[in-house]
């Protein structure tokens, strides 16, 4: 989990800072129209601000398995056993639904 926050970070930053320093320096440098910079500028903190939010949330919600009680971790293996049970049932139903495209396909023709 570290590396997914290292990694979001890195990018809130880049988007943060990188994209309105590029955007400065192309005005400047290339002559960029300013309001145009601007506006790209502006969009990118917010859209840096709403992932550093979204990522901060995320964070927090992380399940830590040290930290929980014998009968916490045992509903954990629980809810964890029904999820890989419903997953090989809609897996199954997808085999289903390609023998059911396949015949249907095989009708049309």
């Amino acid at each position: 989990m570290a590396r997914t926050t290292v990694l979001t970070a890195l990018c809130i930053i880049l988007l943060g800072f990188g994209v309105p320093a590029i955007c400065v320096y192309s005005s400047i440098q290339y002559g960029f129209n300013f309001i145009v910079a601007g506006l790209i500028s502006a969009l990118a903190l917010i859209v840096a601000g709403v992932l550093a939010v979204i990522g901060i949330a995320i964070g927090s919600e992380e399940i830590h398995l040290e930290d929980m009680k014998p009968t916490e971790r045992d509903k954990m293996n629980l809810l964890r056993a029904h999820q890989r049970a419903t997953l090989e049932e809609m897996d199954d139903m997808i085999d289903v639904l390609k023998e059911i495209r396949d015949l249907l396909k095989a009708a049309q023709e």
